[in-house]
Formats: structure tokens, sequence, C-alpha cells
């Protein structure tokens, strides 16, 4: 048993001019994270997102967009009849507006 406290004297004579100065970062991560640390370590982390995918992705979908948007006008205009009045043409649709409207007044 001396010859324990002898070791123990001499290695803190050794050691009292160090000193550990992280010993709580070190106590911090022995221990076990709380939910709340959990949740706000999860809501820390850095979300990288690839351009060239996302880019690419998205684009396709305005195109997709577009194409169907453009077939729709489409079908409106051929479900739309032009009438020639006085050398001009117009669009049947609103030639019955006009005329609905000066029947009204």
């Amino acid at each position: 048993m001396e010859e324990k406290t002898q070791i123990k004297k001499h290695l803190d004579q050794e050691l009292k001019d160090l000193h550990f100065t992280k010993h709580v970062d070190v106590l911090n991560k022995i221990k076990q994270p709380t939910r709340k640390e959990k949740l706000s370590q999860l809501w820390n982390k850095e979300v990288t997102i690839p351009i060239l995918p996302v880019s690419s992705v998205l684009v396709i979908l305005l195109f997709s967009y577009g194409i169907f948007v453009i077939q729709d006008i489409n079908v409106e205009y051929e479900q739309n009849e032009l009438i020639n009045i006085g050398g001009n043409r117009y669009w049947q649709e609103d030639i019955e507006g006009r005329m609905k409207n000066e029947e009204q007044r």
C-alpha cells in the first residue's frame, strides 16, 4: 500500500505543472445525449443538394407542364372557329358574346 502512495506522490509531483483544460468536453462526449440534444443535432445538420440532378428534374417538369398547357390551348383553338366579317377574322365566341351583350342592351 505504501508503494502505491509513493508512486502516486511521485506521479503528482511530475504532473503538477500540467493542467488538463478540456475535461468538460471529454465528459460531455462520454454522456448520452438527451432527446432535446438529439433533436438539436438533427436540425443543425447541413444538407447538400446536388445541382445538376435537381436542376435537370426541374427543367423536365417545366417543359412537360409547358407541353400540356400548349396542348390545352391548341384544343381550345381547334374548338373555336374563325369567322370572316368585313375582310377581318374574328373568333366565333367573341362575336357571339358581343351579340349577346348588344341584345341585352
